[in-house]
């Protein structure tokens, strides 16, 4: 059983990975809803739809019950509380559950930490968190294969971001682009849900103000338009959540598909594909790329670093299969 959101197209890749190996799978939302309006009650005032929330979980027991549930892999489960892991814990004793949060304790409903002893095995992509919680091992995000295989393109991109324009991306993008030479190419691609939100933002968030409409896209890049952006692109620029410390997808993308980062994630210094020829960490206050660090070429990874972050070696990690 795999409960979580579809996270960008990776829980079906993760669901036919698995079904691939001769798994049968049950996969479900682990949100009542999943627009807009529904994720933003259940992050910032969860109890308003307490009672849905609860109603879904039922559902999802129930569905549970029906099936010969071996493993219960639950990734972030941010609309369930802990309570409702319990009550499925319960009606499923013989199973083994196991939690993967790819998001930071920062960035989660509060009752997170709560949620951890009603697993066998705990997981996060966030090396903080990790120190902080002992019950959690740190355990990066991966890459699907296809970005081993990026088209044959031009590499008419200097600097490349393609993401939701969050918190204050939008604004580091525009400290860097006033810092680059003139013949640096920098194109980002701003993703914002709705035009609504995007009036909202402009008009209530300071970060967002003096923004254009045409700077941004209304509906999200499949895989293969980003493949093909990444192809084009000299260097991937790679903006976390400030309340994180974990390596976003886009960042262990990147390294797959044979780019260099830019990035305002200082905890990259530590990773084990870390290599200053391929990463360049810049400060979101003051965001500079170094003169050289587009001129030098891109030195090739060794086969057992990549490895580590293949979707197969995640799945043998975290679920042991």
């Amino acid at each position: 059983m795999l409960i979580g959101g579809t996270f960008f197209g990776y829980g079906a890749e993760l669901a036919a990975y698995l079904i691939a190996r001769g798994r049968n799978v049950l996969w479900v939302d682990d949100r009542p809803a999943a627009d807009a309006a529904s994720k933003g009650i259940l992050r910032v005032a969860p109890g308003i739809m307490a009672r849905r929330t609860r109603e879904y979980a039922a559902a999802i027991r129930d569905r549970a019950r029906a099936e010969a549930i071996r493993d219960v892999l639950v990734i972030k489960g941010e609309a369930l509380s802990a309570d409702d892991i319990g009550v499925l814990r319960r009606s499923l004793p013989s199973a083994r559950f196991v939690l993967y949060y790819w998001d930071s304790y920062g960035n989660m409903p509060k009752d997170s930490p709560r949620k951890v002893p009603y697993f066998d095995r705990a997981f996060t992509f966030d090396p903080r968190d990790a120190e902080r919680d002992q019950r959690l091992t740190y355990r990066p995000l991966f890459f699907l294969d296809e970005y081993r295989r990026l088209p044959a393109a031009p590499r008419d991109i200097d600097l490349l971001f393609f993401g939701t324009a969050h918190t204050d991306r939008y604004v580091v993008l525009r400290r860097l682009a006033k810092t680059l030479p003139p013949h640096v190419r920098l194109e980002a691609v701003l993703y914002l849900p709705s035009r609504l939100l995007y009036g909202l933002r402009r008009g209530f968030d300071w970060r967002l103000r003096g923004a254009r409409r045409r700077e941004f896209i209304f509906e999200p890049l499949g895989r293969a338009a980003i493949r093909g952006l990444m192809a084009r692109a000299r260097a991937i620029i790679d903006i976390e959540r400030a309340v994180q410390s974990g390596l976003t997808m886009r960042c262990i993308e990147t390294f797959g598909a044979g780019r260099k980062i830019v990035t305002t994630n200082p905890s990259i210094l530590g990773a084990d594909f870390y290599d200053p020829d391929n990463v360049a960490v810049i400060n979101r206050e003051r965001p500079r790329v170094p003169e050289t660090f587009l001129e030098r070429p891109y030195r090739p990874l060794p086969p057992e670093v990549m490895e580590r972050y293949t979707l197969a070696r995640w799945v043998s990690d975290v679920l042991g299969c």
